[in-house]
């Protein structure tokens, strides 16, 4: 007589939930895996980013180290100022240019120009500056200073300024400018000073 409990079918039903939960255990299994994996690269991905500095951090920096003048100043002459300019960056500064142009002004107004300095085809080209190097730009007046010049020089109401603009780029192919206004106040020193307002580094 036959079992109308047992299956005529040759799987034996004790065997079924055996197989589902071998099946269930390996996809657990691999689940689990692949979360693991998805959490590793993640922790390496913010180590190596925390590691990484920015690109800022890395990038040329070119600014005025110090600014000398050659006196005296004297009706007829034509005072000559050296100009250091540094990169203080890590990194090369690259294609950098440089225009510098001397003048006097007068103590109470700004000359009539378009400020800040820009680049012009008559710039001069100094090319590389490596990381931590000085290159030095001379600069003269445009012309010799007239007898009105130099009494008021001599006076100190009116007074010697550099203007000047330097581009270069940096490794990351990104331009930058550095603007400067120098000023010699002080004829008692060789030194020149920032002026109030046009420094400006980007």
């Amino acid at each position: 007589m036959t079992n109308s409990l047992r299956p005529e079918s040759g799987v034996d039903l004790d065997e079924v939930p055996f197989e589902q939960s071998r099946s269930n255990g390996f996809l657990k299994r691999h689940s689990y895996l692949l979360v693991g994996s998805a959490v590793i690269l993640v922790v390496i991905s913010s180590i190596v980013l925390r590691e990484k500095p920015p690109q800022s951090a890395d990038r040329a920096r070119v600014n005025v180290q110090e600014a000398t003048i050659v006196g005296p100043l004297v009706q007829h002459n034509v005072p000559t100022a050296t100009v250091l300019l540094t990169n203080t960056g890590p990194s090369p500064a690259l294609a950098t240019k440089a225009r510098l142009v001397m003048t006097v002004w007068t103590s109470n107004t700004f000359p009539d120009w378009d400020m800040p300095l820009k680049l012009t085809t008559d710039a001069e080209t100094i090319g590389e500056i490596a990381p931590g190097s000085v290159v030095p730009q001379t600069v003269s007046l445009i012309v010799p200073l007239t007898d009105v010049q130099g009494m008021h020089l001599e006076r100190k109401d009116w007074f010697i300024v550099i203007l000047g603009i330097v581009s270069y780029g940096d490794v990351f192919r990104n331009p930058h400018e550095t603007k400067l206004c120098l000023i010699w106040r002080d004829t008692s020193t060789q030194h020149l000073s920032r002026c109030e307002q046009w420094n400006d580094a980007n």
